[in-house]
């Protein structure tokens, strides 16, 4: 049941990110996508084997259900993420933009603890609020960079 809800959960946000006009070029989006991936896959790798601080279940529709938020939701809302501040104007709109989706991704993240997808042992929700900022933060200076090359016109 519980892979269920995630298969909808992945497949929504899936849907909503094919259909929605992206300001960004596709090979942005693939290379942002891995990025966004490898940050979390770390994160997740760290915390799980290093400081055992998370604890993913060993059933098959709990791993299965981790995995997929993995490689589908978490890099897809922070593909997203870029996209929609691409097209904001102001510093205002940029920092609220920045703050809905920390909350939206750690909503996320506490949704997979109470659900028991990824339990979080000792954890403080700061950590939560860093990781997702420094994330966020890293997408897009990473997303600066890589336009500058991308864009470069030689």
């Amino acid at each position: 049941m519980i892979f269920l809800i995630y298969l909808v959960i992945n497949m929504s946000v899936l849907f909503l990110f094919i259909k929605l006009k992206k300001h960004l070029h596709i090979l942005e989006v693939l290379v942002y996508w891995m990025v966004s991936s490898y940050l979390f896959q770390n994160f997740s790798a760290l915390c799980y084997m290093n400081f055992k601080t998370l604890v993913i279940p060993e059933q098959l529709s709990y791993e299965f259900a981790h995995f997929l938020n993995r490689i589908l939701l978490f890099p897809a809302l922070m593909v997203l993420f870029l996209n929609y501040f691409l097209i904001q104007k102001t510093y205002k709109r940029k920092l609220l933009l920045i703050i809905f989706f920390i909350l939206i991704l750690g909503g996320l993240e506490w949704l997979g603890h109470t659900t028991g997808v990824l339990i979080h042992v000792h954890w403080k929700i700061r950590w939560s609020i860093t990781f997702w900022l420094v994330s966020l933060l890293a997408l897009i200076g990473f997303m600066k960079f890589f336009r500058k090359f991308l864009y470069r016109g030689d």
